[in-house]
């Protein structure tokens, strides 16, 4: 957002803070019923973070667009926007 332009929190049609989704990867199959069966007790699962600490701010009349490279976390961000996915951390407001 422009320096210039001053819009409060309220007015925001977005507000995208600090936004990050984890996947849990599993090997085979069975170590995802695995991991439902121990718990916390032990980790059968990598972590992938397709995004980390993203922030978006858009104010009504504003036009933006989301650039970057394959696999920097695009489709996933706006899946959050749109609701279809869940933020692993951070919020997102609508």
């Amino acid at each position: 957002m422009s320096s210039d332009m001053a819009v409060a929190d309220s007015d925001l049609i977005v507000d995208a803070r600090n936004v990050g989704k984890c996947y849990h990867v599993y090997e085979r199959p069975s170590h995802r019923l695995l991991q439902g069966i121990v718990g916390n007790a032990k980790r059968y699962y990598n972590e992938f973070w397709a995004l980390r600490g993203a922030d978006l701010h858009i104010a009504p009349g504003e036009t933006v667009g989301l650039i970057g490279r394959n696999g920097s976390g695009k489709s996933t961000f706006l899946q959050m926007i749109a609701g279809t996915l869940t933020p692993t951390e951070g919020s997102v407001e609508v």
